[in-house]
């Protein structure tokens, strides 16, 4: 397996401008963070989250914009968007439960209102309803300039948290 990925990669260094370079290094870059237990997810890991509770009821994450999340128009594509709003309001009601609880997405509505454009993204998530078993959230994305690009809000069923084996 080592052989046929190094086979690919020197194949793709060979061909790639630097564009390409410079995002199969930020897949790699990712690929580590998750290796490294920096990021716990890939897709968290590849956006590049920067993220911290701001009080008791917001959270918040920030995103570099960058061509590998950009679509074929250089705005950021509306899939990773919705990856941003889902990942902030689920960050948000995980942040509440117990540690034996997790939350898992059960419907989110998202209004798309400008381009996803400029240097970084800030998305900003807040509490509207805590139940013991469902929570519903409210999450913004926006730009750099503050210009509103996208609202949205979730819900989030409460299970147990799976035992890992």
């Amino acid at each position: 397996m080592e052989d046929r990925i190094l086979h690919k990669l020197q194949t793709f260094f060979l061909e790639a401008d630097e564009k390409e370079k410079q995002a199969m290094e930020q897949v790699i870059d990712a690929v580590i963070r998750k290796q490294t237990k920096e990021n716990g997810s890939y897709i968290g890991a590849l956006m590049q989250t920067n993220r911290r509770i701001t009080d008791d009821e917001t959270y918040e994450i920030i995103i570099p914009n960058t061509e590998l999340i950009q679509n074929p128009l250089q705005i950021v594509h509306g899939g990773i968007t919705a990856t941003l709003l889902d990942s902030a309001m689920g960050s948000l009601v995980h942040h509440f439960l117990p540690q034996e609880k997790a939350a898992v997405t059960t419907e989110m509505k998202i209004n798309y209102l400008a381009p996803g454009i400029g240097k970084e993204l800030r998305c900003v998530a807040h509490m509207i309803h805590k139940g013991t078993k469902i929570c519903v959230t409210e999450g913004r994305v926006y730009r750099e300039d503050g210009k509103l690009i996208a609202h949205a809000t979730g819900s989030f069923f409460i299970i147990d948290r799976p035992i890992k084996k």
